[in-house]
């Protein structure tokens, strides 16, 4: 399965929850703690989630794998197209002590607190996450999973995240093309 993704600043909080309620279905809060280790030119994550749905918290880890491609459109709009490995671990020690015995080094660490929605589409069921990662701000993720790669699929799913992003209320010209890796180690950039 390929992530078909894309990411936009939310400056306006409590109006994108009230978009998002009329039309996506809350489905739980997570919190996602997640620390990059590079290794060559291979970087991978380790993910400790925490999450709260119907009043039960429960913690998982998840070690992921992604091979990611940014395709920008003619308009200078961004998206993402992942191929993403994931398992989850019972454990993440014995994964972390082999990616640093192999040389692996921490490349950065990231907070994320979530609002995970859903909402149907021609495409299958959309994740939207409205995110708080300190220190860049607040951000909604959108994704939809898609058998294919290719760029009519892409196209046309591209063309329905761009739909949900203004259905949230949030105008097309806040799509950051940026991963938050980039802006998380080029601090500088951020004010752009």
């Amino acid at each position: 399965m390929f992530e078909v993704e894309l990411k936009a600043h939310v400056y306006d909080r409590e109006e994108a929850i009230k978009n998002l309620n009329s039309f996506a279905k809350y489905e739980r809060k997570i919190i996602k703690d997640d620390t990059y280790y590079s290794l060559n030119s291979i970087t991978s994550r380790i993910r400790k989630e925490i999450v709260t749905e119907n009043e039960k918290t429960f913690s998982t880890f998840l070690y992921t794998y992604k091979k990611k491609e940014l395709k920008i459109d003619k308009d200078g709009k961004s998206i993402e197209v992942n191929d993403e490995n994931e398992c989850e671990l019972n454990d993440p020690t014995p994964v972390e002590k082999f990616i640093t015995d192999a040389g692996g080094k921490i490349k950065l660490t990231k907070h994320k607190e979530t609002l995970f929605y859903t909402a149907d589409t021609p495409f299958g069921q959309a994740n939207l996450e409205l995110c708080k990662v300190p220190p860049l701000g607040d951000f909604l993720e959108i994704e939809i999973l898609s058998q294919s790669q290719d760029s009519e699929t892409v196209n046309n799913i591209q063309k329905e995240l761009h739909s949900l992003l203004l259905k949230s209320g949030i105008p097309l010209e806040n799509i950051e093309n940026r991963y938050y890796s980039e802006l998380l180690l080029d601090p500088d950039k951020n004010s752009e």
